[in-house]
């Protein structure tokens, strides 16, 4: 069994604090893991699922953009960044996972036991960064339209600057995690797990030595943070300056008719919900994770063993972060004709109609939105 994020006991450490002085002369103090067939089933059909969406949803969206130029925009670059996250952590992380909870111990090795937790992180920070970039384009986009060029030239620093920063952040996994085994009487255990530094500490009420890891917990707390409750934050206020300025504002120039107004609001109205949808998933997906690493590291009583129902927990939130990688392709293809015309025209295996696909849309998109300020930038 893998130890990820935030997890902070396990049946070894336990057992370590009962003095055994040979493991040799104990059986295994928990029965062996069984999992019913209709459960693997079930769990390898909804595993398969995702990971296939993930990696064709996205890897499209590389392609459609890499094979036209007119897509090659300072958001759909941002995009492609998040997609590339989204496949690393789908490629690195999602099967990782659905071999640990199907197998009694860990069985991939210490590489794998680095590499998943690295792997998750990097792609991880690089993903929810990437977001908060393309809330920050389509605000400078909207609300400073006539400076959007600007930021246009620039696009490919803060990308580099993402990926920095991820690897940066978890790098420490590649020294702290570690596979290890122990053997019993009728058992070899093996985990993998994080080796921190141990504080020890004398309780005050009780005077006996207290270990305890803050070095671990201020890091997941930290990570916590900066990949869930600082990203939110940042895009709920980005979104919401963009709502402002894309509901109230009214384009300058030449009074516009009436057919233009009703354009006008139909754009509105798809820009508030694209928004909305990207809000909400993100944080719908990743909200049962943060919990599931915060009770881990601040729950009472931290020398015991978790509930019963924690390890059910923790893979319920783990399925929906990864979900996440494949619903970002369906949510931007969703919302984005280009996108979607260049899908049906990669499937047509034609690349001709690739460019015209595309060129039709473009052309439509922005003959329809003349008079309307905010809809230069709704195309990613």
């Amino acid at each position: 069994m893998e130890y990820t994020i935030g997890e902070t006991l396990n049946v070894t450490a336990n057992t370590n604090r009962l003095d055994y002085d040979n493991e040799l002369n104990w059986n295994y103090p928990v029965p062996l893991k069984k999992v019913a067939i209709w459960e693997i089933i079930l769990k390898i059909t909804l595993y398969s699922l995702l990971i296939l969406i993930a990696i064709v949803g996205n890897i499209l969206i590389i392609v459609v953009v890499a094979r036209n130029k007119r897509m090659q925009t300072t958001t759909n670059f941002f995009l492609v960044n998040l997609a590339v996250s989204d496949l690393l952590v789908t490629a690195c992380c999602s099967w990782v996972r659905l071999v640990d909870d199907l197998t009694e111990g860990w069985v991939l090795g210490n590489f794998f036991c680095k590499l998943n937790s690295f792997a998750q992180v990097t792609s991880m920070v690089a993903g929810i960064f990437s977001l908060v970039l393309i809330a920050c384009d389509r605000f400078f986009g909207i609300v400073f339209a006539m400076k959007a060029h600007i930021i246009e030239r620039r696009a490919s620093y803060p990308i580099v600057i993402t990926w920095v920063c991820a690897i940066a952040v978890a790098s420490p996994l590649l020294f702290v995690r570690q596979e290890e085994s122990r053997v019993w009487a009728n058992h070899v255990e093996i985990w993998c797990a994080d080796t921190w530094p141990i504080t020890e500490e004398v309780d005050p009420a009780t005077g006996f030595i207290m270990k305890s890891f803050k070095g671990r917990k201020a890091y997941y707390t930290f990570v916590t943070v900066a990949l869930y409750f600082v990203p939110i934050l940042t895009m709920s206020v980005i979104y919401f300056l963009i709502i402002l300025t894309v509901w109230f504002t009214r384009p300058p120039g030449e009074r516009i008719s009436v057919k233009e107004i009703q354009v006008q609001k139909k754009v509105k109205r798809k820009v508030v919900i694209m928004l909305i949808t990207i809000l909400a998933a993100f944080g719908l997906c990743w909200l049962p994770l943060e919990i599931v690493i915060l009770y881990s590291e601040y729950r009472p009583n931290q020398h015991e063993q978790f509930p019963h129902w924690y390890s059910s927990l923790e893979l319920v939130s783990y399925t929906l972060a990864f979900a996440n990688s494949a619903l970002n392709p369906l949510i931007y293809a969703g919302f984005n004709e280009n996108l979607r015309k260049g899908f049906r025209a990669l499937f047509g295996n034609n690349e001709r109609s690739l460019y015209a696909a595309i060129y039709r849309a473009d052309s439509m998109y922005h003959t329809s939105t003349t008079h309307v300020m905010t809809t230069q930038h709704t195309q990613l």
